[in-house]
């Protein structure tokens, strides 16, 4: 892998990973609500099971990709139009962001939240599909898959690792509800900006 295609990887599951949503709640609840620790393991919880989807997706491309490459095309244009469609209902979307306080304590609960609330969020996979479509090719070896399935994990992890650092005040909790929709608009244009542009790459 170049370093220029590992740039790209990193941007590409740092968007992913910034998308606020159901993933932000959960991490910043245990953080602000239980503790910093708890903030870490739901990090964690949740990044281990990005690494899943990108794994699956890894695994499900790779095998479409030797049996039937034709399929595989059109799955790359089908992908990139669900990229575009999240985008767009990103900008759509006027559901708050909404905060509770949590009193559950055990550690072990705040990492396998995390790891839940990746795991049954379906949007996840799809956009694995779009964007590792782009990525992967016929006679990559696994030194090359690894790396797409182990940097979506890590990055992620770091992600939500580093937002519960900063966000530790009630203060800081207040500015990201009111800022919600501000940041999802950006997303979802910066998700359409994306999917145009892996579009004209194809063509």
């Amino acid at each position: 892998m170049t370093l220029e295609t590992f740039i790209q990887l990193c941007i590409v599951c740092l968007i992913g990973a910034m998308s606020p949503g159901p993933s932000m709640v959960v991490v910043l609840n245990n953080a602000l609500f239980k503790s910093k620790f708890h903030g870490f393991m739901t990090s964690i919880g949740h990044g281990i099971g990005i690494a899943f989807y990108a794994l699956s997706a890894v695994i499900g491309l790779g095998y479409l990709m030797d049996k039937n490459f034709f399929w595989f095309e059109i799955l790359q244009f089908f992908s990139i139009a669900l990229l575009i469609y999240i985008g767009v209902d990103s900008l759509k979307s006027k559901k708050k962001l909404q905060f509770s306080e949590k009193t559950e304590h055990s550690k072990n609960v705040s990492f396998f939240q995390g790891l839940a609330i990746s795991l049954f969020n379906p949007k996840i996979l799809v956009w694995f599909v779009a964007i590792y479509s782009q990525f992967m090719y016929s006679d990559a070896n696994i030194y090359y898959n690894s790396i797409l399935v182990i940097t979506a994990g890590i990055i992620d992890a770091s992600w939500y690792l580093l937002l519960t650092l900063i966000i530790t005040s009630s203060l800081s909790l207040s500015l990201i509800e009111k800022k919600y929709f501000f940041i999802k608009k950006i997303m979802g244009i910066t998700l359409i900006i994306l999917g145009l542009i892996l579009f004209i790459r194809l063509i």
